[in-house]
């Protein structure tokens, strides 16, 4: 073997483990931890042992909670076991050794396979305008569809969802995916009612102190992501402070960069009176302070005027004053000066995003969003894990069908381009994983027609070697030839079609899942056909003796 091929057998050796391992959470064996209510009885938890008692399944209690190991286990029954068995509080898989040490991840699952809740929601305008007694522009149009995309994306939590989708469905409406929802009812609720907005002074004392005993006792690298954990977690801390009844304590939430959601960052303690109403501020816009920074600038109505004259007193200066939208602090200015006017303005080093962020907040109290539901749309977990299985089915059906063509048609080839189209299939699988894709049931199509993309590079390479070889050039002449011929009507073939699924990646909905997979399955399919499968022939070629190449 020449240093060469070496070469290239340590990088395709190391790329197979790495595919291997990076696919190991969706495919490799898992546990599953099975959590109940303080009132399950012995029926309700016998019952989830009895839907894991199959062989594929091992079934343990430890501590109060049953353990299931198994390999077909994923985010469709883990929704399952949530919605359809009472007694259940939480289920959950344990993360699996390559996730800890790999940076590997499983395999994410669309609502059509895992189950779950899909609503498309509007702001009622006509009922917003005989609230505000004016006739609404369309730039007050668009705020109110930001405003209510940062409302929901405030409330989504409560659902305690790992994966939810938020995204603007044309200029007005809204979608909102919620994976393994098990309350339809309790999510009309939710968006349901107007988002409450408030101004509370700062306790800067009892913040210092809940924020060190937090240092001291909890040891979890990033506080918890629930609004019943978090809330549990406030309540330890008020006690562990002695937290004065006058007082409340919330979290400080921000917005990772480069990401809309928005995270619970330290506790901060507040006074329960409120200083503020939402509906206390008239107006708020961006605009620039007297250094040229950007900032946001408010007026209140004549009875907001008067709170706002109290809160900023001079008793308040140096006073943080906390901006709370459903019970998340979202922003908190020190007071400076007293303001008597009723105009205002919010300084600090804003980006863009930022001030656009604090202005939408404002104008939520100010102007408070009704939504209405449009459409609704709710897939069961079971019936997302019969599409699995179907699809699994139709994955295997056409892969065994193709490489048993192959082999009949191409013999000792046809067995190598089997071995390629497993070598695809891992590589597909582990990127989407990876990366953190979503497949749903149009992508498992897309899975599978990768297969036949594959096939399709193999098919040009081997007739392209026939030729060569009737024309009685040697083996090596014969795979130097074929393999450099073929490339570019391979590469132009792939790249025309990519680029077909590049624009379907654009539009939203379901083809996105498809395209996605499409275009990664044909970056690997051209890995496998013109790296490993040629590498495989360079190895054949070797042999002194060799005469024919069998195609």
């Amino acid at each position: 073997m020449t240093r060469g091929l070496f070469y290239k057998l340590i990088i395709i050796l190391f790329t197979v483990a790495l595919g291997v391992v990076w696919i190991m959470p969706t495919v490799g064996e898992k546990t599953m931890e099975v959590s109940f209510t303080a009132g399950a009885t012995a029926e309700q938890r016998e019952a989830v042992r009895k839907r894991f008692s199959v062989p594929s399944y091992r079934v343990a209690d430890e501590s109060g909670a049953v353990a299931v190991t198994g390999i077909n286990l994923n985010d469709a029954i883990l929704n399952e076991v949530r919605s359809q068995f009472p007694g259940v509080d939480d289920a959950k898989l344990r993360p699996h050794w390559s996730e800890k040490y790999f940076y590997a991840k499983k395999v994410n699952l669309g609502l059509d396979l895992q189950g779950g809740m899909q609503l498309v929601l509007a702001a009622d305008y006509e009922r917003m305008e005989k609230k505000s007694g004016r006739k609404l522009t369309d730039d007050d149009k668009k705020d109110i569809t930001e405003q209510a995309l940062e409302m929901i994306r405030n409330r989504i939590d409560a659902f305690g969802v790992s994966e939810p989708s938020i995204r603007s469905k044309g200029a007005e409406a809204i979608e909102i995916q919620l994976p393994g929802v098990k309350d339809p009812d309790k999510v009309k609720k939710v968006f349901g009612f107007t988002g409450k907005v408030e101004y509370r002074l700062v306790d800067n004392e009892y913040s210092s102190r809940a924020m060190e005993w937090l240092k001291a006792n909890y040891k979890e690298e990033k506080l918890p992501l629930t609004s019943k954990e978090q809330f549990a977690l406030l309540e330890k801390i008020a006690k562990g402070v002695n937290l004065p009844a006058k007082l409340e304590l919330l979290f400080y939430f921000e917005r990772v960069k480069g990401v809309k959601d928005i995270y619970p960052v330290y506790p901060i303690a507040l006074q329960r009176e409120v200083a503020l109403e939402g509906s206390d501020i008239s107006k708020a816009w961006i605009g620039n302070d007297e250094y040229g920074r950007l900032s946001v600038h408010f007026t209140t109505t004549a009875d907001g005027a008067k709170k706002f004259s109290i809160a900023t007193s001079e008793k308040n200066h140096g006073k943080k004053l906390s901006i709370v939208i459903d019970d998340k602090v979202r922003s908190a200015p020190q007071i400076n000066v007293h303001i008597t006017s009723g105009q205002a303005l919010i300084q600090g080093d804003f980006s863009q995003e930022e001030v656009e962020m604090l202005t939408r907040i404002i104008k939520e109290g100010a102007l408070p969003v009704d939504l209405r539901i449009m459409e609704e749309r709710s897939v069961g977990p079971s019936l997302g894990q019969d599409s699995i299985n179907d699809g699994l089915k139709a994955l295997l059906v056409a892969t065994g069908g193709i490489g048993l063509f192959m082999i009949l048609y191409y013999k000792f080839a046809g067995l190598i381009s089997g071995l390629g189209l497993v070598l695809n299939s891992i590589f597909l699988l582990a990127l989407l994983s990876r990366f953190g894709f979503v497949i749903t049931l149009p992508g498992i199509a897309g899975f599978i027609l990768t297969v036949g993309m594959a096939v399709d590079a193999n098919v040009l390479i081997y007739e392209r070697m026939r030729e060569e070889q009737r024309s009685g050039k040697s083996p090596a002449s014969v795979v130097t030839l074929a393999f450099d011929r073929a490339f570019w009507t391979i590469f132009d073939s792939n790249l025309t079609t990519m680029i077909g699924a590049i624009f379907l990646s654009r539009v939203p909905g379901s083809i996105k899942g498809f395209s996605v997979t499409l275009i990664i399955g044909l970056i690997c399919s051209m890995f496998v056909a013109c790296y490993v499968t040629r590498f495989v022939y360079e190895l054949i070629i070797l042999k002194k003796d060799l005469k024919k190449i069998s195609v």
